[in-house]
């Protein structure tokens, strides 16, 4: 057993192809780039990801992906150009003829394609002595680099991937003078991992879901080949299970993850149920066919998650609601604390604006990762900063769900001088959400609270009160209703001067939505917001009292009936 980097699908062959041809393929993400003889600083879209994929050598995993459905020796011949080749022109860091040959993730993924590639060669007909004495050396140089905590990364996942290659190196050359070694540093350092990365309930920490489904699927790939070679841990088994926990409440009504954080809209139908260990995540994946139903409603604490179901129905009237107030570190994160999201069946109401790519210079990336792009409030049409410092600084106070209702509280002081309390209280009955926000501050600020509409929704009656929300997929209309004078509203819709109205669901690539904007002026502020999902049966208006640290919602539906719900 051994690792790689991606699998075969229909494109597999065709790609090999190309790559045959000297067009450098790396993903499907870019169009492939036509070249000579490669010389390892190519770098045809400025873009440090593509970069990474290039000096990751997936060029080689492609090829032998190819190889192992039709075994063309020009496969394996070309896969042994492209190592030679980079390790003359790329022997050391020090040596290097680009900065991305010794990056912490590419040196690790390069491990795994050129195992990848060995696996093959070593039983050719191409085998040469001299060039598999080579690929042994450079194995070696890459062990002892990943070994080495000066070049990992603690701080992200990428010093996962560093592990996994080392332990796979490790235990597939038990001859190589530093194999025992190697695995020692690599399990051990894997294990401060996962203790570190996800919290004790199962969320992975890096704040997006596409990284904890990544995550997911290496710590089960790295358990499988602890298992086959006799070296299974069951703390990584136990983890794995809560982590699919997790993912059978995470995924919309669609069948997709919400794209919070460097996320993009994936799907659980690749999961194969036979690897499948938890039966909520069956049951999810399936649609109710097996398993176990998950409950409505969970929270996770040490996460800061909330997500708030009206059923398991798998149809048009499933609404999905999430709530973020968590700041564990940077990576990947994007300023969208105490933001909300709002789908029913097929139709994202209340969005997340996606990751774009990963150039942080960009302007739009910028924008994307910034509280303008996320259903929350922004202070002086500003973000806050995402850095280290903010850490701990945002997180869920309360919550409680029981037939009636549910609701969850949120903090954060992730802006100087200002305090912002976001609770959500969904009403079970007439299927209706209620927003409100507590601000305070020392300081006169413009607060903007921020909305951001599903690419397939529609808006009509707009009002500064009112906005109705229409589906263009199945005719579903809810209502935006907010209660307090506002000295300003605004919408955008792909304003590209201020940035403003902008989605990502696929890379490097973006399209108009409308957002929303409510805006004042004050020190301490209040706005109190209503979503009816059923119009007819819906809430008009709410108010608010506090009592002994407690908050009294006294709630007026449309009927004129009052309800008082204390949290």
């Amino acid at each position: 057993m051994i690792f790689k980097r991606s699998k075969a699908n229909k494109n597999t062959l065709d790609n090999a192809e190309k790559i045959l041809r000297n067009e450098l393929f790396v993903h499907s993400a870019w169009p492939t780039v036509k070249i000579g003889k490669v010389t390892w600083k190519e770098d045809p879209y400025n873009d440090i990801t593509w970069c990474f994929y290039l000096h990751s050598l997936d060029i080689v995993g492609y090829l032998m992906l190819a190889y192992e459905i039709n075994p063309n020796k020009e496969y394996l011949e070309k896969a042994k150009y492209f190592i030679g080749s980079w390790v003359k022109t790329n022997p050391t860091k020090k040596d290097q003829v680009s900065p991305f040959a010794w990056k912490d993730h590419s040196v690790a993924n390069r491990v795994v394609n050129i195992i990848h590639f060995w696996q093959h060669y070593k039983d050719s007909d191409i085998y040469d002595e001299s060039f598999a004495n080579l690929i042994i050396r450079t194995l070696i140089k890459h062990g002892d680099y990943l070994e080495d905590d000066r070049h990992h990364t603690f701080i992200n996942n990428h010093g996962i991937f560093q592990d996994r290659s080392l332990i796979e190196l490790a235990v597939l050359f038990p001859d190589l003078p530093n194999s025992e070694k190697w695995y020692e540093k690599a399990i051990n350092r894997f294990m401060v991992h996962v203790k570190k990365d996800v919290s004790p309930s199962g969320v992975h920490l890096e704040h997006s879901g596409a990284y904890h489904i990544v995550v997911m699927n290496l710590f089960r790939s790295i358990n499988d080949f602890l298992k086959f070679h006799n070296k299974e841990t069951t703390k990584l088994s136990d983890l794995i299970i809560k982590m699919e926990d997790y993912l059978a409440y995470l995924v919309k009504p669609d069948g997709k993850i919400p794209i919070t954080g460097d996320s993009g809209p994936d799907g659980i139908t690749y999961l194969n149920e036979d690897i499948i260990s938890n039966p909520k995540l069956l049951y999810t994946r399936t649609k109710g066919r097996s398993g176990i139903q998950p409950y409505d409603d969970i929270v996770y604490t040490d996460a800061g998650i909330a997500i708030f179901r009206s059923n398991w129905s798998f149809n048009d009237r499933q609404l999905y609601l999430k709530f973020i107030a968590g700041f564990h570190s940077r990576t990947h994160k994007h300023a969208d604390d105490l933001s909300v999201l709002l789908s029913i069946g097929k139709t994202d109401f209340l969005v997340d604006s996606g990751k774009y790519n990963y150039q942080e210079k960009n302007p739009y990336r910028r924008y994307f990762r910034s509280t303008m792009a996320h259903n929350t409030v922004t202070v002086n049409r500003k973000s806050y900063e995402i850095e280290d410092e903010q850490v701990g600084k945002s997180k869920i106070i309360s919550f409680s769900y029981n037939e009636e209702y549910s609701h969850v509280s949120g903090i954060h002081t992730l802006y100087p001088g200002v305090k912002i309390k976001r609770t959500i209280l969904y009403l079970k009955q007439s299927e209706a959400v209620l927003i409100f926000d507590e601000i305070t501050s020392l300081k006169l600020r413009t607060y903007s609270q921020i909305f951001n509409i599903g690419k397939d929704v529609n808006t009509s009656k707009i009002t500064k009160k009112n906005i109705l929300l229409d589906s263009i997929l199945d005719g579903k209309t809810i209502e935006l209703i907010q209660l307090n004078h506002v000295t300003e509203f605004k919408q955008y819709k792909g304003n590209d001067e201020p940035i403003f109205g902008w989605q990502s669901s696929v890379f490097n690539k973006k399209y108009p939505i409308t957002q929303i904007q409510f805006s004042n002026k004050g020190t301490d502020l209040e706005y109190r917001t209503i979503i009816n999902t059923n119009i007819d049966n819906g809430i008009k208006y709410f108010s608010t009292k506090k009592i002994k640290g407690k908050t009294t919602f006294t709630i007026t539906n449309k009927n004129n009936e009052r309800l008082k719900i204390t949290i």
